[in-house]
This record gives structure tokens, sequence and C-alpha cells, in this order.
């Protein structure tokens, strides 16, 4: 349904963009945090994002996949290097695992 002419309640997500209040809903119960537009987190994900550190740290790679990666942070459109990690990939500026190599 077309955002502006429809009855249904808007939100307005930290990056923005607008969608519906049970698109958001429907997004979380699939457990996707990101906004589908922009891919900027929608909540605060910290937490998680020290839960992956803990994985990450508990979690060692083989010595032949032991190498950095370039990465785009899609919260602060950055790009750093990271340790490659099957579990995910830190922003070196802002400590977001809400990343994609490039």
């Amino acid at each position: 349904q077309f955002l502006f002419d429809s009855t249904k309640q808007a939100l307005i997500l930290k990056c923005g963009h607008t969608m519906h209040a049970e698109c958001r809903d429907e997004m979380f119960s699939k457990n996707q945090y990101r906004c589908p537009i922009c891919s900027k987190s929608v909540l605060d994900m910290s937490t998680s994002w020290e839960m992956l550190d803990q994985e990450i740290e508990a979690t060692a790679m083989p010595r032949e996949y032991r190498y950095e990666v370039q990465i785009l942070c899609n919260d602060c459109n950055s790009t750093s290097t990271a340790m490659f990690h099957i579990v995910g990939h830190k922003c070196g500026r802002c400590g977001s695992y809400n990343t994609r190599l490039i």
C-alpha cells in the first residue's frame, strides 16, 4: 500500500526513511533490523555487536583464512579493512557489524 495515501500508522526510522508500523513489525518478526531502503540499522544494535565480538574472539579462523578484507559499513558509510571471519566483519570506524565486503 502506498505509504502517503495509507490510513495505517507510519513510522520514521532513525535513517529518516518511513514505513508502516505493521511492515516494521513483520520485518522484526523475521529478525531483520535494517532499513529496507538504505540498509542502516533501525535499532540500537550495540548488545548484538558485543555478542558478535565475543563469538569472534572464541572462534579462531584456520590459518589459511587469516587475511584482511575491505568492507563498507551500512551504518556510517565508511570503508575500512577487517580481518576475515565467517561470523562477521566489524567496522573500524563505528564498531558496527552491519557491513558488506567490497
